[in-house]
C-alpha cells in the first residue's frame, strides 16, 4: 500500500511559488518613489509589466530614517468613478484598502499631487 502525503501537514515556502524573492534583513525599501520613472532611477533592478502608472498617485509622505510611509492612489474608470488605494507602512508592516469612489475624476493638486473632484455636469452630457 502506497503512503498518503498530506499537504497541509508542511508548510510551503510560498516565495517560491509565488516566484517572489526573499528580501534579506539588510535590504531596505525605497519609500520616496512618486511613479515609474521616478522608480527607475531609485531602483536598480525594477521591472515593470503593464502601465506602473495605471494608478496615479494622489499624496505621499514618508520618511526614510523613522521607516514609514503613507500614500493614497487612484485608478481613474472613465465616466464611472475611481478605484482608491491607500497603504500605510511601518517599518516591514504594510496595510492597504480598496474602495470605488462613485461619479468622481481626477485633477491636479498642490506640491504636484492630484485630488479627487465630482464630475462637472458637463463632463456627463
Amino acid at each position: 500500500m502506497s503512503e498518503t502525503i498530506n499537504p497541509l501537514a508542511t508548510k510551503p515556502d510560498n516565495a517560491s511559488i509565488l516566484d517572489v524573492p526573499q528580501l534579506s534583513q539588510r535590504v531596505t525599501k525605497t519609500v520616496n518613489v512618486s511613479n515609474i520613472a521616478d522608480a527607475e532611477t531609485k531602483i536598480s533592478d525594477i521591472e515593470v509589466i503593464g502601465n506602473g502608472d495605471s494608478f496615479q498617485l494622489l499624496c505621499k509622505a514618508s520618511s526614510k530614517s523613522q521607516g514609514w510611509m503613507k500614500s493614497a492612489k487612484a485608478y481613474e474608470v472613465p465616466g464611472m468613478g475611481c478605484l482608491v488605494q491607500v497603504t500605510t507602512q511601518q517599518g516591514d508592516n504594510v496595510a492597504e484598502a480598496l474602495v470605488f469612489v462613485n461619479d468622481v475624476t481626477i485633477e491636479d493638486d498642490i506640491n504636484n499631487g492630484r485630488k479627487l473632484v465630482k464630475y462637472r455636469r458637463s463632463q456627463h452630457n
